[in-house]
């Protein structure tokens, strides 16, 4: 399937070691469901919950300015209080789903836009793990409304 392995192609670009990894895309399984990336973020110093949204809100906002369907959007990671034992939301780790819609059949062009939302994320996170998914078909939201 052409559309898993440019998906595989650009979810390996995004990681370290990704010239190694790059050369999976041609063996990319197919996906009878909907793609998706799943990145674990840390929040650096310099960074913060609130700065991290806004450059998810504009991942979003460009992909959907391009005319795809993609949906894109963050959640909190819960971890243990050392003191309580209870969850609690980490101001230190987010997680970010990228839905690929429909239309997402080859890597969209950098542009200005693309590379402000970029720094954006780089400004206020770095990427500790990249997971590309397959969500079988009847357990995630449909996309292709």
């Amino acid at each position: 399937m052409r559309l898993a392995a440019t998906l595989l192609a650009l979810a390996a670009m995004s990681l370290p070691g990704a010239a190694v990894a790059q050369n999976a895309a041609s063996s990319a399984p197919s996906c009878d469901g909907t793609l998706a990336i799943i990145r674990l973020s840390e929040i650096t110093p310099e960074g913060s919950v609130d700065k991290f949204k806004a450059a998810v809100a504009a991942h979003q906002a460009w992909y959907a300015s391009h005319g795809y369907k993609d949906i894109i959007f963050e959640s909190p990671v819960l971890v243990p209080d050392p003191a309580t034992k209870q969850f609690v939301v980490s101001d230190k780790e987010m997680l970010t789903y990228h839905y690929y819609g429909p239309t997402t059949q080859a890597e969209p062009t950098h542009d200005e836009g693309w590379n402000a939302y970029v720094k954006l994320y780089q400004g206020t996170s770095s990427i500790k793990n990249t997971y590309l998914t397959c969500i079988p078909k009847g357990m995630s939201f449909s996309i292709d409304k």
